[in-house]
């Protein structure tokens, strides 16, 4: 046991140590970086738009033994797909999307699950899956620097009878048969929230109306669920509404990137080159209407000639280091004097425990976290946050903590 312990303490060590040298890395557009083994690849990109693929890997390394539960079956050609829409935004706009592959095969690592699903305690899987996310938040940094706000599209496969992509905003499919008044009730908890807090819309117009991303989808000659003409997926007809990383990287916990789980089927989107060059057309042209109408944008093509950052006079910085282990610091601005609070919450979105609160004066702040909840006692390894409120003024910043 004591050998065991020493083992995995070198391992947490090194592994903090690899992904602290990606946070530290310095990304090119228009060339591609690899984690260890080359089980996690990235695209840097100049828009903001960044695709994900967690599922279309096939490489089955012996050091890491097959999942023994959960979900194993891979999404087929995601991975084509991904770089298929690469391809389509450069084609269309001159710019890159940020693209970030699995290239493990779902039976030795799912990073669109928490860690311990995910990997099931190898390892190996832990590092893929902690750089598979690592490259996710570098994007994702990237995308708000830059331009304040950005859109994550999580590429999937369904197999299910329906021929029809399946949109994932957290959202059941129980809670979509309900009426746009009970919809909207519902802005807070979706993948969009950061959409839904500043658009003159309501939530059931942005996920189902005629502007939804399921509406500009049918416009492509492609059905979709929710949307305009499908807002529901039908009673006794299976859903998909979205999972990790739609739940970690969109703006349900905080941020300002949206997300979406996109679940489509095969034959006729994904199955041959030809199909897939359509599809990620389509996905371009979507998304380049999308951020015309949502985001005020000169669609995608906006991000190749970014706004102007106005510098913030009150901000949460990203804490450092990240991911971190025992401590980590955590340092904000204020701008005026202000009540605040400063809580850091679990995946849930369950109080953790609060490390500042109570009326300050403007000016700056740092503070320790040393990974202990409310009663002191250490927390697990995972995906943490940490909010900011003071008065009106609301920041979140994602935080990861391996043991």
């Amino acid at each position: 046991m004591k050998y065991k312990r020493f083992f995995k303490a070198i391992y947490v060590a090194l592994c903090l140590a690899f992904v602290a040298t990606l946070y530290a890395q310095t990304y090119e557009v228009g060339e591609v970086y690899y984690g260890r083994n080359s089980y996690v690849e990235y695209y840097p990109g100049d828009v903001a738009l960044i695709v994900t693929a967690p599922h279309g890997g096939d490489l089955t390394p012996a050091e890491i033994p097959d999942r023994t539960w959960g979900t194993t079956v891979t999404d087929s050609y995601t991975k084509e797909t991904a770089i298929a829409v690469r391809n389509a935004v450069f084609e269309a706009t001159g710019g890159y999307p940020h693209i970030i592959i699995s290239n493990l095969k779902r039976t030795k690592l799912d990073p669109n699950r928490e860690i311990l699903e995910a990997a099931q305690e190898n390892q190996w899987a832990e590092q893929a899956w902690t750089e598979y996310h690592g490259f996710i938040n570098i994007a994702s940094d990237s995308v708000e620097s830059q331009y304040g706000k950005g859109f994550i599209v999580d590429i999937h496969g369904h197999s299910h009878t329906l021929q029809r992509l399946e949109l994932g905003y957290l959202l059941s499919a129980t809670t979509l048969m309900q009426s746009d008044n009970v919809v909207n009730s519902y802005a807070s908890n979706s993948s969009i929230r950061a959409l839904a807090e500043n658009s003159d819309l309501s939530f059931a117009d942005l996920i189902r109306g005629a502007n939804s991303l399921g509406a500009l989808f049918e416009e492509q000659g492609i059905s979709a669920v929710p949307s305009l003409f499908q807002p529901d997926p039908g009673d006794g007809n299976p859903y998909f509404s979205g999972g990790y990383t739609t739940q970690m990287h969109g703006s349900s916990l905080g941020g300002n990137i949206n997300a979406v789980q996109i679940e489509a089927y095969r034959v006729g989107l994904r199955d041959t080159d030809t199909n897939r060059k359509k599809y990620a057309e389509a996905i371009t042209a979507v998304f380049d209407e999308y951020f015309r109408v949502h985001y005020g944008w000169d669609g995608i093509v906006t991000g190749v000639q970014p706004e102007p950052q106005v510098v913030q006079e009150f901000y949460l910085a990203q804490n450092f280091p990240n991911p971190f282990n025992p401590s980590t610091t955590i340092r904000y601005r204020l701008s005026e004097n202000s009540s605040i609070s400063l809580i850091i919450y679990d995946v849930l979105g369950n109080a953790i425990e609060t490390i500042d609160s109570g009326s300050k004066p403007a000016g700056e702040y740092e503070y320790i976290w040393s990974g202990t909840n409310l009663s002191e006692k250490p927390v697990g390894t995972g995906v943490y946050f940490a909010r900011l409120q003071a008065g009106e003024h609301q920041q979140t910043i994602k935080m990861l903590y391996l043991k």
